[in-house]
């Protein structure tokens, strides 16, 4: 074997050992592409590997200059279209280009940015790399007053904001997730914690000076007390439609993430027991010892998205 191939496969070892992180397809290979080319379920910075990545390109290309055994943004695209496939009408969240099927109630659907009537960020930039570092938040906020709105705040060029999913009611009533963003891209919702966290905003606003709106648009809520210590006092309660589509996406996030369906509990938030906590929660607790879901008020005590929501959301 000629040093140069030798030297080349040394490289593409190195490069997919990297690329696995920085473009996400680190133990995202699809199952029917391991079953044609058995050795991409080996280590991506094995010679087995960069082989099995060459045999591929091989024979999606044919033999030249697109087969050098890297398996960056254009294999790895090629590969999805070849390998990726998902029913039609299928319910999925995206990540990393990928179409991760999801089990949804029958009384909540999901709109991705990539389908018809999809709510597309990306074209805006209001989003940045995770430069491989993986989940293990989910910060529920709330934005807008339904899906359309909050996606029209995100989309403004004065506002650099964004979030993952934004859930609430379609324009015929009907309890939606719309994803607004690859779940892969670190999303600008929370500060500190947009590295470590998906970030999700229930498009439903809790002051009582939107009663009205909400009622003429055919809500089901009323004012309940807001005991929480965090925020007004009088709130409007969540729509059981939007509970439920709230409830399904955190659901659904914590399977696609292995994220367990902790929340912050006891008399610091650090406790797996307890009651509810509506403080802020330290913050390197959060980082390195907390894998859960979290409300923006658990982050800083500026803000109190969703304290008032918390047990609708959370009781079950």
């Amino acid at each position: 074997m000629s040093s140069v191939i030798i030297q080349t496969r040394k490289s593409a070892c190195s490069y997919n050992e990297k690329a696995s992180q920085s473009v996400g397809w680190g133990g995202m290979i699809p199952e029917l592409a391991i079953v044609d080319y058995p050795n991409l379920a080996c280590e991506p910075n094995s010679k087995e590997f960069a082989l099995a990545v060459e045999s591929f390109q091989e024979d999606l290309y044919g033999t030249g200059s697109h087969v050098d055994g890297k398996l960056g943004r254009g294999t790895w695209s090629s590969m999805l279209k070849k390998y990726d496939t998902i029913e039609d009408g299928a319910s999925y969240w995206s990540v990393n280009d990928r179409r991760i099927s999801i089990d949804l109630d029958e009384d909540v659907s999901i709109v991705n940015f990539d389908q018809q009537g999809g709510l597309d960020l990306h074209r805006f930039g209001h989003f940045s790399s995770r430069k491989g570092v993986k989940p293990n938040l989910i910060v529920v906020h709330w934005g807008g007053l339904d899906p359309h709105h909050c996606f029209r705040i995100f989309s403004s060029p004065d506002r650099e904001v964004s979030s993952h999913a934004g859930i609430g009611l379609s324009p015929n009533g009907e309890a939606t997730i719309y994803q607004y963003l690859d779940l892969n891209h670190k999303s600008w919702h929370g500060g500190w914690a947009n590295s470590y966290s998906i970030g999700i905003d229930i498009c439903q606003q809790p002051e009582l000076k939107w009663k009205d709106h909400y009622i003429k648009k055919g809500y089901d809520l009323s004012e309940m007390d807001n005991n929480t210590g965090r925020g007004a006092k009088k709130v409007l309660t969540l729509d059981p439609r939007v509970a439920s589509a709230v409830r399904n996406a955190i659901r659904t996030l914590c399977e696609v993430y292995d994220i367990p369906m902790n929340v912050p509990r006891g008399s610091n938030g650090q406790s797996e027991t307890g009651d509810f906590y509506h403080g802020v929660v330290d913050k390197d607790y959060l980082i390195n010892g907390f894998r859960g879901v979290i409300g923006h008020h658990h982050i800083t005590k500026n803000k109190w998205d969703c304290a008032c929501w918390w047990e609708t959301i959370f009781n079950d």
